[in-house]
């Protein structure tokens, strides 16, 4: 038994289980984005919230490129990669808030800038899906996670290791998400990987929250 197209009124819908995963956590997405809408108090941290408005459009677009892929082909995917681009490079930017040093902070903003702008660049140059894990991986894993280390070790903020949590976690789904495991022949390991990174995100939220929403130690 194989799952992996539909014939819906003869309109062909390819890889159903992805369609429905990447649904979920889109809308677990748009719920973190709901949680941390901006008050007027928290307006240097909005960046946060756009991270998880742009992941969540990106999963969204995603399940569309998936299930049309017949039809779009690769382009709905570079779209919904375009907006995980933009998701990084806003939690990448809200992050700049712990650095206390001015010169150091713009440098660091002009290398996110011209990394979402080189990443958008590859992204039309190659085809594949390894520009989005190394571009996660140079982000999450290279930057914020000694960024956030540092930061709880200097002010003793255990709930960082959430967000550090979160960011881990999600190495294990980049991984193995294109391997023949499935599940009722519905949900392959890419679709699995899906449902795995909404815990990574619910880590990530519960720590930026912590961090940014109900801690006063914002420089």
């Amino acid at each position: 038994m194989n799952f992996c197209q539909l014939n819906l009124f003869g309109i062909l819908i390819q890889e159903p289980g992805t369609i429905i995963s990447d649904l979920i956590m889109g809308a677990f997405c748009l719920i973190f984005f709901s949680k941390l809408l901006i008050r007027k108090e928290y307006d240097q941290q909005k960046h946060f919230s756009l991270f998880f408005l742009f992941l969540g459009i990106s999963a969204f677009v995603a399940a569309f490129a998936h299930g049309f892929y017949y039809y779009f082909g690769i382009y709905l995917h570079k779209l919904s990669w375009i907006f995980s681009g933009f998701a990084i490079y806003f939690l990448q930017y809200g992050s700049a808030n712990l650095f206390i040093n001015k010169t150091f902070k713009i440098r660091f903003l002009y290398f996110i800038k011209s990394q979402l702008v080189i990443y958008i660049i590859l992204l039309f140059i190659c085809q594949g899906f390894l520009i989005v894990k190394l571009n996660f991986t140079l982000s999450l894993i290279g930057i914020l996670t000694p960024v956030y280390l540092v930061d709880m070790i200097k002010n003793n903020l255990k709930h960082n290791l959430y967000i550090i949590l979160g960011v881990f976690l999600a190495i294990l789904p980049s991984i193995y998400h294109r391997t023949e495991f499935n599940f009722l022949y519905i949900f392959n390991m890419n679709d699995l990987s899906h449902f795995f990174l909404v815990l990574c995100l619910f880590f990530l939220f519960l720590g930026l929250k912590q961090r940014f929403y109900l801690n006063s130690k914002i420089n």
